[in-house]
This record gives C-alpha cells, structure tokens and sequence, in this order.
C-alpha cells in the first residue's frame, strides 16, 4: 500500500545522501522523485534533450499507457542546482551531453555509457533507506509529492497534469 512521507523521513532520507557511494545516480534521482513525482521508469529514462534548464522545465513522453499524453514539469530552484551539479558530473565523465544521451547513464556504481539508461536503483536504494532509517518504497516518493500538492491548495487540475494522470481514477 502506498503511503507518503512524513517531512522527517523526506529529509533523513536527503541526508542520507551525502556521502552515498552505492550508486552515483541516486543524489539526483531521489530530489529528482521527490520535487517531481515522476515515476521511477520516467525518471531513468529522461534524457538531456527532455530537459531545459534555462527554461526551468522536463518534458516527460507517455508513460503508463498509449493514452497518454505526455507532460511537462516546471524544474524549481532546489531541482535546478541538483541537476546543474549532476550535469557538471555527466560532463566531467562524458563530455558535452548529446541529446540523446540518458541524464542516469548505464553502468555499476559508476556510469559508462550514456546511450544506455541504468535500469536498477535496488541495491542503492535499499542502502539508502538502511542507513537513514526509513521503510518504504521508491514509488511512495511519488505518492508523498501528490500528498504534499493536496496540503499545499494546488487545483486538482493542476496536480493531475503535474502526475501524468488523465482522471481521478
């Protein structure tokens, strides 16, 4: 069952990334979930040509089913440092991202190929949540970004566009 995260667990998590030496994409990809609510597959999937940072946006494709629409997710000022300091990595390790290039490139521990998007944060992911203490899933980032919308007033219109959802249901 999904549940959201109390801003204790949130930020144990966040500080349980520094120093994180498991998997080199997760001080990006956990920020990246929890200011988004992208699911995990979108999120890996990305690549540099579906974000725009001077314009402060991502553009994610359809994800879940045919019918979908697509979407595009405004990037904040916390978002925006992390992904500026993961591409000054991406570009230490790779050169200049192409747009084609995924932003989690493929590789164990350590990326090497960015025509190849990483496929698992398991092993990383559970260290994490070991080490700051907190039981949940990678998925229930996405359901604590809903949550925190709700608490905030956002419109519901609004929270479905930013969750890739087409109704309600």
């Amino acid at each position: 069952v999904g549940r959201a995260l109390s801003h204790a667990e949130q930020e144990a998590l966040l500080d349980g990334l520094n120093g994180c030496q498991t998997t080199s994409h997760l001080p990006t990809v956990i920020p990246l979930l929890m200011l988004t609510g992208m699911r995990v597959g979108e999120a890996l999937s990305l690549t540099w040509g579906q974000l725009d940072l001077m314009g402060s946006a991502l553009r994610v494709g359809r994800a879940k089913s045919s019918s979908g629409t697509g979407r595009t997710i405004p990037i904040n000022d916390d978002l925006a440092s992390v992904l500026a300091a993961h591409r000054a990595d991406f570009t230490k390790a790779f050169g200049e991202p192409d747009s084609a290039h995924y932003l989690f490139a493929w590789g164990s521990q350590l990326p090497t190929d960015p025509t190849r998007p990483v496929s698992d944060l398991k092993h990383g992911w559970e260290t994490l949540r070991d080490r700051a203490g907190v039981s949940c899933r990678l998925h229930d980032l996405r359901h604590t970004f809903a949550t925190r919308l709700a608490e905030n007033g956002v419109p519901e219109s609004t929270m479905l566009a930013l969750m890739g959802h087409m109704s309600r249901a």
